[in-house]
């Protein structure tokens, strides 16, 4: 119970934060007025030959918009009105919001049952009946389900709702209220508690960071635009408006292709005797992005999400033979996968001027993370307080940033499933435990002029599996990991850069009925970089 306390005070403190400041960028962009058309047409030209941000009816709080030297042409951005869509008036349109709610999760509850027959979907009077009595427990699902669809389900709720005018606060109620209707409505299974707080508090994170890339993406293109928000189909065709938002905003942008090996140690401390058990993962390609919207150091702002940073990977190779206790155990063996997720997003932001050389941020950051790997996984929805700095030489720039905070509800891998040591009796297997606990982030890159880069960077859990998350033959415990890596980045042209990196997963679990857990996995790759703004 205790448990669930501390989620809902992590969920009250998230929604008030965004509430008092989203409350302020709603008053600013109900106080605008729209320019006439032949205004508008002259906006627009200076805007595609000066490069300067466009606006629409709502006028960002963000006070730090990207460089010159990363702007988009946005001639195509211009406020002229034509056509179907018009210019955005600002009011709410809260049916809009609801009824994509309504039509997504029937849509896709009618997929499910139909389609794919799968036996959660068959839902009825049965679950409807009394709904409100059913109880909420933890589930057993897929990994990449729990933590990354349903935040990208209730990310759609979200970009709905703000697609329709609505604040972070508003978009964030519906969005509450869509993830409850799926689980009590729309699947036979109970209720789950992990879902709902990753569909809601996870998906605010994904959702506000998908819906402002996709007002950027529109610089580049509608479709781009439309692909990273798709529920823009649905509120621009109810209500005929451009969405609010601004552009210009990224600051930074680039893609990396690597190649790599992978060796892993695992060694159960007095586990008949001790086990010891070596994986060898020997190659693999991971694709890269990377997206820092508005600059990370000397932002000032009470926009939540006036700036983050956004990074994704996806690396494929050969397995190393093992395999976690699955499903998918004959792929598992054979192919490598590591598929991960990182941001961090300031709620809140000051920027102290500390001296002439110093860009400096402080504030309130949130942390949404998800990694899935062959050999372990790990994820977290993190609060944090943070400082991000700047110091600025005279051909080199030196960056860093930290962030500590605590984890509402995170997982990490459970060795004793995941490599089937102990037989799980549930149907679906699942192979993590749900955590809480503190977190740590540090990052720092010196960088020079011409294009020569160092980089370093820690992430640092301390995660208690707590008890009434367990399955059985399971343990309560800690866990302490830690993920550090660096690399060396060699300017080959303005835009190309050549690399070699190194990255070490540390991991030590003390659990109460179980022997303890070691592991280790180190990873080498040389890598080629884009660095498109």
């Amino acid at each position: 119970m205790k448990k669930i306390v501390l989620l809902l005070i992590g969920s009250a403190f998230f929604a008030s934060t965004v509430f008092v400041s989203a409350q302020e960028t709603e008053n600013l962009a109900g106080s605008e007025v729209i320019a006439d058309s032949s205004a508008e047409e002259s906006a627009g030209e200076s805007a595609g030959e000066n490069k300067e941000p466009v606006e629409t009816a709502e006028t960002s709080e963000t006070d730090n918009t990207a460089s010159d030297d990363i702007a988009f042409d946005t001639s195509s951005l211009s406020g002229e009105s034509s056509g179907f869509l018009h210019e955005n008036d600002g009011k709410k349109h809260w049916f809009s919001a609801i009824s994509f709610v309504a039509f997504f999760n029937v849509g896709l509850c009618t997929w499910n049952r139909y389609m794919i027959g799968s036996s959660w979907a068959k839902v009825g009077w049965d679950e409807w009946d009394h709904f409100w009595e059913r109880k909420l427990s933890w589930d057993d699902d897929w990994y990449w389900t729990n933590f990354v669809l349903h935040p990208y389900q209730g990310s759609l709720y979200y970009m709905a709702s703000r697609g329709s005018n609505l604040n972070m606060l508003e978009s964030f109620a519906i969005t509450v209220v869509g993830s409850a209707a799926w689980e009590y409505l729309c699947e036979t299974n109970a209720p789950s508690k992990n879902d709902m707080t990753y569909t809601t508090i996870g998906a605010v994170a994904v959702g506000e960071m998908l819906y402002r890339l996709s007002l950027n993406a529109d610089e580049v293109s509608s479709l781009l635009g439309f692909a990273i928000n798709p529920t823009r189909l649905w509120t621009q065709g109810w209500t005929r408006q451009k969405p609010r938002g601004t552009t210009h905003n990224i600051h930074e942008l680039y893609t990396k292709v690597g190649i790599g090996s992978t060796q892993t140690h695992t060694n159960l401390i007095h586990y008949n005797g001790d086990y010891k058990q070596n994986e060898l993962y020997p190659v693999f390609v991971s694709p890269e992005i990377y997206v820092a919207y508005n600059d990370p150091y000397g932002h000032d702002s009470n926009d939540p999400f006036g700036e983050f940073e956004l990074k994704g990977s996806f690396a494929v190779g050969a397995g190393s033979g093992y395999g976690a206790d699955c499903a998918y155990k004959k792929i598992d063996k054979k192919m490598m996968y590591d598929i991960r997720i990182e941001s961090n997003s300031m709620l809140w932001a000051r920027a102290p001027k500390l001296s002439e050389s110093t860009d400096t941020t402080v504030g309130l950051s949130f942390i949404y993370d998800f990694d899935w790997h062959s050999f372990y996984q790990l994820c977290c929805l993190t609060p944090a307080l943070a400082i991000k700095q700047r110091v600025n030489g005279e051909s080199s720039r030196f960056e860093w940033q930290a962030h500590l905070g605590w984890d509402l509800l995170g997982t990490t891998d459970f060795y004793y499933f995941h490599r089937d040591l102990i037989k799980s009796d549930s149907s679906t297997n699942r192979t993590y435990s749900y955590t809480m606990g503190p977190q740590a982030l540090l990052r720092a890159r010196w960088i020079s002029d011409s294009g020569f880069a160092l980089n370093f960077g820690v992430r640092g859990y301390a995660m208690y599996d707590f008890y009434n998350q367990l399955k059985d033959h399971a343990s309560t415990g800690y866990e302490y990991i830690g993920i550090a890596n660096a690399s060396v980045e060699v300017p080959v042209s303005k835009k190309l850069r050549l690399g070699i990196g190194d990255e070490i997963y540390l991991k030590r679990a003390y659990y109460k009925d179980l022997p303890d857990v070691f592991q280790a996995v180190n990873t080498g790759s040389l890598f080629a970089k884009w660095q498109l703004r």
